[in-house]
């Protein structure tokens, strides 16, 4: 990583935090490491490549839950309108026309965010094959134009053309103070600190432990393979109601997924863990819709060439 106060590479990230080592840096073999603790973000791992999900990534749910409470309360503005046509807040020509244009705009944004919420991908993976050298991105991206949909795009990158920094956002909700880092991987244009594009790896982390180690995870496989990531192995998948309205307080999770997750914790986890059990009444609302939002959402669905090259079932 950089103690510096400025990226290496350019242009910087507006959001940038550090850049984390360069990914050709040698790696000691005696240099700690320990996979596990970025298992639940591991889709696939096996001898030619190396799947992680993205889906903790996104807090699943939130557009629903938005879209829920923004749509409650404009039927009880137009109901109270309807009820008391006197107190309306469109009787005047000049405030009806701009509340008429407040409400059009924020109706067409609350239906862009539960539409994301709902048709973005249950998934949107990377995979590290270490056989052709090469990364390949499922990716979900923003459209240029407000109006325009979101659309996915399949990217493949060489290895060899792939860095990484990490980002960090901050602010005050009005009750507290919350961090999130993020793990970027910075695509720069061969043997140039130039970059061409970024694709995230993982987000929404309060701290940068899991994001040094997921770095060095993926460095350690494509270098010298699966015994080189010791402890690393794939999440167990489950769906349903129950595994939903827990998703945002997992470490109260029953059976096999609960235990990994419990196991996997370290002493900041359950911190962050018993400051945020108090806030339930949230958490429990944005699991419900976290199942409205997941079962909507469609599978990732890959080409049948690139999905066979990304895993070495052909040659590149």
């Amino acid at each position: 990583m950089t103690t510096s106060k400025e990226s290496r590479f350019h242009p910087q990230n507006p959001l940038w935090y550090e850049d984390l080592v360069p990914r050709s840096a040698t790696i000691a073999d005696d240099q700690h490491f320990n996979g596990a603790c970025f298992n639940e973000d591991v889709d696939v791992v096996d001898g030619n490549y190396l799947e992680i999900s993205r889906e903790s990534s996104f807090m699943r749910g939130s557009g629903v839950l938005i879209g829920f409470i923004m749509f409650s309360l404009y039927a009880r503005v137009f109901l109270d309108d309807f009820r008391n046509p006197r107190s309306s807040l469109f009787q005047s020509d000049f405030l009806g026309l701009f509340m008429s244009c407040v409400v059009i705009a924020t109706v067409i944004a609350t239906f862009k965010l539960v539409y994301l919420d709902v048709r973005l991908p249950r998934d949107i993976p990377v995979r590290f094959n270490r056989k052709t050298q090469k990364i390949y991105v499922y990716d979900y991206l923003k459209p240029k134009y407000w109006f325009n949909l979101w659309r996915t795009e399949i990217k493949v990158y060489d290895w060899n053309c792939v860095e990484a920094e990490l980002t960090k956002m901050a602010g005050y909700t009005g009750k507290a103070y919350v961090v999130r880092h993020e793990l970027v991987l910075v695509i720069c244009r061969p043997g140039t600190n130039e970059v061409i594009d970024r694709i995230f790896l993982k987000g929404l982390d309060p701290t940068v432990a899991v994001l040094y180690e997921m770095w060095t995870g993926v460095r350690r496989f494509m270098k010298d393979g699966l015994e080189a990531v010791p402890g690393l192995e794939s999440k167990i998948r489950e769906r349903g109601f129950f595994y939903s309205l827990l998703a945002y307080m997992p470490y109260f999770l029953p059976g096999a997924t609960g235990r990994r997750y419990r196991q996997r914790m370290r002493w900041y986890d359950y911190v962050l863990a018993f400051v945020s059990v108090w806030f339930f009444w949230i958490w429990l609302p944005l699991g419900l819709c976290h199942y409205l939002a997941i079962t909507c959402a469609p599978e990732p669905r890959w080409p049948t060439e690139i999905d066979a090259e990304s895993r070495s079932l052909r040659s590149a």
